[in-house]
């Protein structure tokens, strides 16, 4: 298994000087551009639906109001009271008259009872209760599409173009780096989730608006929704909070009942960087250039061979001379010769036997290859 690199072996191998010179000559700049593309939001709508809340309560609270006449004929003993239209009535239908006596008092027969009636069954209320149903339906869908949006992953981004020099002696070192990194991945930002919980609030205060008397009543009353165009009558134009509402209105019906594809919202940031990235890849052009140099130099790679032999021999002589302190400098150089000329011959008969045995069964294999042919 191959040794892990020792980054700090690439600096022991270089001359302290030299990288000091060489960091002192570094001119570079650094330019980050980052990318977030992920599902639009729609949030327009949510504000305009907040906006308007209030004006819709006080419209509920107090709604306009119609006094409705009803006309119906009955006789005579089941009149209560007569009106000037049961006279007007009775003097274009002379039919109903029973008698006339002789002082010209009419008896009539039968009358018109005109019965008065309020309603809320008025336009603009039926224009409330219209537009609120339309805001339910609006809010319902986009939650479900705020939702299904926020399972689909969001495309992340990055590139860094790193450009740098320096001179060391008469040498100019060069360098460029462009690094780019992408990623795919559901958006856990708080943006969604707080839309979300607006949506939600908004819908239930819509829905407590559904629990006032007045849309309560309109709706016992079944009145028909109106259709667009609105009808912008003088109650609509004048009162302050229909004015609002059809505000709110006109935005839902040219903007939110349009089929629309949905969008992308796409961020992008490009910079300097001259923080502490920046200086991370600076070192990391330092690095590149020492192994540069040392690529091919034989004083550098045989620097360590000989300081770990260096380091075995010192090892061996140490151990040697606790067992026994007398023996001499001849002696050991005789034990040492005599067991490197061993050493080295055993290497290269055990070299020897595993080629002749690997020759062996691969001459083996083959000529069972052969006999299945």
């Amino acid at each position: 298994m191959d040794k892990i690199l020792d980054v700090f072996e690439v600096y022991a191998d270089s001359d302290e000087r030299r990288i000091k010179k060489f960091k002192e000559k570094v001119s570079s700049n650094m330019t980050v551009r980052t990318e977030t593309n992920k599902p639009k939001v729609e949030s327009l709508w949510i504000e305009k639906m907040e906006g308007t809340l209030e004006y819709l309560e006080n419209i509920l609270k107090s709604p306009t109001r119609l006094i409705v006449n009803e006309e119906e004929i009955v006789e005579i003993e089941k009149i209560k009271k007569v009106t000037v239209e049961s006279i007007k009535h009775l003097s274009k239908n002379a039919n109903l008259i029973e008698d006339v006596d002789e002082n010209g008092d009419v008896k009539p027969e039968k009358l018109l009872n005109v019965f008065k009636e309020e309603t809320f069954n008025t336009y603009e209320n039926r224009f409330i209760y219209t537009l609120i149903q339309k805001m339910l339906i609006i809010i319902r869908k986009e939650k479900k599409k705020i939702i299904e949006q926020g399972k689909k992953p969001a495309k992340f981004f990055k590139k860094f173009d790193y450009k740098g020099n320096s001179y060391n002696g008469k040498n100019r070192v060069d360098i460029e780096i462009l690094m780019t990194s992408s990623t795919e991945e559901v958006d856990k930002t708080d943006d969604r989730k707080e839309i979300l919980d607006r949506v939600r609030e908004l819908e239930k205060s819509v829905i407590s608006l559904t629990l006032t008397s007045t849309y309560q009543v309109l709706e016992r009353l079944k009145v028909p929704l109106i259709t667009p165009p609105l009808r912008k009558n003088n109650v609509i134009l004048k009162n302050v909070n229909f004015q609002y509402a059809a505000k709110l209105w006109d935005f839902l019906i040219t903007e939110m009942e349009k089929e629309k594809v949905t969008e992308n919202s796409t961020n992008v940031k490009e910079y300097k960087e001259r923080g502490k990235s920046k200086k991370y890849i600076d070192e990391t052009f330092l690095l590149d250039y020492l192994v540069l140099q040392n690529i091919d130099n034989p004083e550098v790679k045989n620097k360590h061979k000989r300081e770990l032999i260096e380091k075995l021999v010192a090892n061996i002589v140490e151990r040697t001379i606790d067992v026994d302190a007398s023996v001499s400098e001849e002696q050991l150089k005789n034990l040492v010769s005599k067991q490197y000329t061993i050493i080295k011959y055993k290497k290269q008969v055990t070299t020897k036997q595993i080629q002749e045995i690997f020759k062996k069964y691969i001459s083996k294999y083959v000529q069972q290859i052969n006999n299945i042919r």
